[in-house]
């Protein structure tokens, strides 16, 4: 079976860039699939060995579409399967919509199209994405969701998320699926090891700037380091797109402290360094319009996790066992609270850890691709 797989990819940071890289991964370590990756053109520099990568497509480009279809009638794959939230391809609105219309003409050209979504519309807080024309945006938000599920089929990544869409689309049922976002090594039980609490690290990743702030954070580690004077924290990631210089204008904010280190943009090799100095994981988000591959990324490193009380987090924790400390957004005392408590506590930190380990351990990647590829298998024999 060929599959071309249509998602950002290293050495570019583009958005859901590490998750298109282990789903890459875990189709090629398949002997029955060939797979070609249809990524975004970067500079960053020399392609990642042992993958078929044609960057045939630039974010914010409004030709996205026509790129891919061109790719697609080139190599004939049997399956196209995207990789997306609504952002991927672009953060302007124009080149955004068209290039969420992508999906739709792959199938109107005849090839199965499998799309695993990352976010749901309705579930966007468009007030934390600093959208303009809220009104204007939620239109075009639902006309691409529609879009989308002409497209073929739809994986989600939470269960409530298939609900909304069954809801709110009154699709078939079996169009659109739950999966697990699924982990990225094959996580074995083993003894954990916690870092040394002299100097412990709190680590928070991710896109920085619209739903997730470090203002609060450092709020908390102002009472956090009144207790314990040498603990630091760890800001890695970048700026979210519509936030450009965020970052950089809290390191200018906080060039003096030593306590607060800005560690930029990581690349996915450096990634398990940077959790394996941490000893917890702060998530200081406002909303989130999908699940958090940080979230599963400190389960697979076996650490504790702090994440405020949104929606996605508390059903995370109940679905897939993930241990959470959780503390009321916008409150920065109750999120110090939290993690004072983790860090004066080995014995609470190691069963955080260890719960996370084993949740990590439920949802390997190369298993969860494998029930794509089921799938997708049955629906390309019916389509024939």
């Amino acid at each position: 079976m060929k599959i071309a797989l249509v998602t950002t990819f290293p050495p570019s940071s583009g958005d859901l860039n590490e998750y298109g890289f282990h789903l890459a991964s875990a189709l090629r370590s398949n002997p029955s699939v060939e797979a070609v990756i249809y990524a975004d053109q970067t500079a960053a520099g020399p392609e990642l060995e042992s993958f078929d990568v044609r960057r045939c497509w630039r974010f914010n480009s409004l030709l996205t579409a026509f790129y891919i279809l061109r790719r697609v009638w080139k190599d004939k794959p049997d399956c196209v399967w995207f990789n997306m939230g609504f952002s991927t391809f672009a953060n302007t609105p124009v080149a955004a919509f068209l290039s969420i219309l992508t999906p739709f003409l792959v199938k109107c050209s005849g090839y199965y199209t499998h799309i695993t979504l990352h976010t749901v519309f309705e579930r966007i807080n468009l007030e934390d994405a600093q959208v303009r024309f809220a009104g204007a945006y939620r239109m075009a938000g639902r006309a691409a969701t529609q879009a989308l599920l002409w497209s073929g089929d739809i994986t989600v990544l939470l269960p409530t998320f298939r609900q909304l869409l069954l809801d709110a689309y009154r699709v078939p049922a079996d169009q659109v699926q739950y999966r697990p976002h699924g982990t990225f090594v094959d996580s074995r039980i083993e003894a954990v090891v916690l870092p040394d609490r002299k100097q412990p690290v709190v680590l928070a990743f991710g896109y920085w700037g619209t739903y997730q702030r470090v203002e609060i954070l450092i709020a908390a580690m102002k009472e956090v380091l009144r207790e314990i004077p040498d603990a630091v924290l760890h800001v890695a990631g970048k700026d979210h797109p519509s936030t450009p210089g965020y970052l950089e204008g809290l390191r200018n904010q906080h060039r003096e402290n030593r306590a607060i280190q800005f560690l930029g943009y990581v690349p996915e090799e450096e990634v398990p360094a940077v959790f394996g100095r941490a000893r917890l994981v702060v998530l200081p988000y406002t909303s989130a319009a999908g699940t958090s591959g940080v979230v599963h990324q400190a389960c697979q490193h076996a650490l504790p996790i702090v994440a405020s009380d949104i929606e996605e987090f508390t059903e995370m924790a109940r679905e897939e066992g993930v241990a959470m400390a959780i503390y009321p957004r916008d409150d920065s005392q109750a999120l110090a609270a939290q993690m004072l408590r983790l860090l004066q506590s080995d014995e609470t930190c190691l069963r955080m850890s260890l719960q996370n380990l084993r949740a990590a351990s439920g949802t390997p990647m190369p298993g969860v691709v494998d029930s794509y590829l089921e799938l997708f298998r049955f629906r390309i024999g019916r389509q024939r």
